[in-house]
């Protein structure tokens, strides 16, 4: 996992796909070697499924994109919660337009990647 000010890379693999309480949204779950990632997306924008293993990039520059292949959202971050415990996750909450992407990690500088109301986007594409 590449962390510095202003970028989040990983990679990991989509372990889950839950229906959300809220109509047509669904909720991915994440797992990433030091990083767990928690998504809600709408039904219209679901083009992965379980088990597909995926590039993760949260970043402050618009990152370059396939059209039709990748996803990319922007929002703004909204927390960041640092831990006091070494062994509890912090956690980084980013807002992308209402919808939800939570990280949670040990490591604190993920949490420290970003500031708050920081616009930033997220790509996810899968890995061939």
């Amino acid at each position: 996992m590449k962390v510095k000010n202003g970028l989040i890379e990983t990679k990991g693999v989509i372990k889950k796909i839950e229906k959300s309480l809220i109509p047509s949204v669904y909720i991915l779950s994440i797992e990433c070697d030091e990083v767990s990632i928690k998504l809600d997306l709408v039904k219209d924008l679901l083009i992965f499924d379980e088990g597909d293993k995926v590039a993760v990039t949260i970043s402050q520059k618009r990152p370059v994109f396939n059209e039709g292949r990748d996803l990319v959202i922007w929002g703004y971050v909204l927390s960041k919660k640092k831990s006091l415990k070494s062994d509890k996750p912090s956690k980084l909450l980013i807002s992308l337009w209402g919808y939800l992407l939570v990280l949670e990690s040990l490591r604190s500088d993920v949490v420290d990647a970003f500031d708050y109301l920081d616009k930033v986007y997220l790509k996810l594409s899968k890995e061939v």
